[in-house]
């Protein structure tokens, strides 16, 4: 069980921001990546901040995420992981995920892709998304991924991530066997 305390928060900000390093590492060498035209010195995988909030304001279409709630819960949630999608400037997605209180799995509560216009990344947010919260995840020492509430729609995708429904009905990726 690890410590609780002092040194806590700058552990976890650096466990996060080690995850979205490799995140963005593993991105700029992925053969599909690349062949997808995914330029990795246009992409940022970055925490969440005002600035994403107010991109994320200029997307077309309904505001349907609490997207501005993030900013609240980071404060309150020390290993919740944010995540910016970036793209040659442009705000392409975000993401929110968080361990809670467990310590075998973390639960990806929001994420949304950039609506409205193509983009460079699309079809590239969950995947990037997935893999940055595997990285941290096993760091943490969990051992599944949950998709909390995921929107019917959306399932499908998922599975093709490879996400499945678990004998409680929640979907989720195993780490342990990966």
């Amino acid at each position: 069980m690890r410590r609780k305390g002092k040194g806590t928060e700058l552990r976890n900000q650096t466990l996060k921001s080690e995850a979205r390093k490799l995140a963005h590492r593993t991105v700029s060498m992925d053969p599909e990546a690349l062949a997808a035209g995914v330029d990795a010195t246009s992409l940022g995988i970055e925490p969440i901040t005002p600035v994403a909030i107010n991109a994320y304001h200029q997307w077309s279409g309904p505001v349907s995420y609490p997207w501005d709630d993030v900013l609240k819960w980071k404060t309150k949630d020390a290993k919740g992981l944010d995540l910016a999608f970036w793209y040659e400037g442009e705000l392409c997605g975000l993401c929110y995920a968080t361990p809670r209180k467990s310590t075998i799995c973390i639960k990806i509560i929001l994420l949304q892709g950039r609506t409205g216009r193509t983009h460079t990344l699309r079809g590239w947010i969950a995947p990037m998304a997935l893999l940055t919260t595997e990285f941290y995840a096993r760091r943490l020492g969990c051992t599944e991924i949950e998709v909390q509430e995921p929107d019917s729609g959306a399932i499908p995708y998922y599975q093709k991530l490879g996400f499945h429904f678990d004998t409680t009905d929640r979907l989720v990726f195993p780490l342990d066997d990966q």
